[in-house]
């Protein structure tokens, strides 16, 4: 618990200025809003702290906005005030947990839990390393527009997963080229794509995916590559960047020849449906 009747502010302190700067090279400035919160909260006794910190609708004239958490909790470690992080911080990580459950959902993306916590280990890093370090003022624009500055943070992290993930399978799910023509080799692929990605979890898919494999298989080997590169692992057909691995490089082909690979693909596998 908080002291009783100890406050943050000391005398007639006020919040400490900001002193990154944006794109424009001025420096960061809190909304008048967050600006006289935070003038009202570092003054309340710790038993006020305390109980402004239960109120959660966001309506309440009462509700601390997560700008000004930002702040206490920068306080509390500049001033090595323990019990001061220990009653924000979770309040704060509280809140952005929330958000990840809905912006980042089980079953939206692969192990959606483990990309959560690393999105909320990312933030507790930057109160870590507050003051510190290349970036000492980093978490600045966090006091002015907090939402922005976490949906930056989350959607890194969810890129940086998606690029892992590529990474991880981009070489290893396609056969070699001497195995195009073995429909088991591209059974393999599928399985191992499907369990990376966890895709297609639907009944829907449990119906069709017998019959869909066989049309894929029964496709000619350059068809069946462009369509796994391009529809399955994501590649793009072809690239203006020289070093980007593309469905055209993979193929060392040209992306008009992956096109029309694709194009007779869709027209075989169109007649799927009709067949079933």
């Amino acid at each position: 618990m908080l002291k009783e009747n100890r406050s943050i502010a000391k005398g007639g302190q006020m919040a400490r200025p900001l002193t990154n700067t944006d794109a424009n090279d001025g420096l960061y400035t809190r909304p008048s809003a967050v600006e006289a919160q935070i003038n009202e909260a570092v003054r309340l006794s710790r038993s006020d702290l305390q109980a402004r910190l239960s109120v959660t609708d966001r309506n309440d004239p009462a509700y601390l906005r997560s700008e000004c958490l930002v702040h206490l909790v920068r306080e509390g470690r500049r001033a090595n005030d323990q019990q001061l992080m220990s009653a924000v911080l979770p309040v704060l990580l509280g809140r952005c947990e929330v958000n990840l459950l809905v912006k980042v959902p089980d079953g939206g993306m692969p192990d959606a839990a483990s990309v959560r916590q690393e999105i909320l280990e990312n933030l507790t890093d930057l109160f870590v390393a507050d003051g510190t370090g290349d970036f000492p003022d980093e978490l600045d624009i966090y006091e002015c527009r907090f939402n922005m500055a976490f949906r930056t943070l989350r959607i890194d992290a969810v890129r940086r997963d998606a690029r892992r993930r590529k990474r991880s399978i981009a070489v290893v799910d396609l056969p070699p080229s001497d195995a195009l023509g073995e429909a088991d080799a591209y059974e393999d692929a599928f399985a191992r794509v499907s369990e990376n990605f966890k895709v297609l979890p639907t009944q829907e898919w449990d119906v069709f995916r017998e019959p869909f494999m066989k049309a894929i298989e029964a496709l000619q080997a350059d068809e069946r590559e462009a369509v796994i590169l391009v529809h399955v692992l994501g590649y793009k057909e072809e690239s203006e960047d020289p070093d980007e691995e593309t469905a055209a490089t993979r193929c060392n082909c040209t992306g008009r020849t992956i096109r029309n690979r694709l194009s007779r693909a869709a027209a075989k596998l169109s007649r799927f449906k009709e067949d079933l």
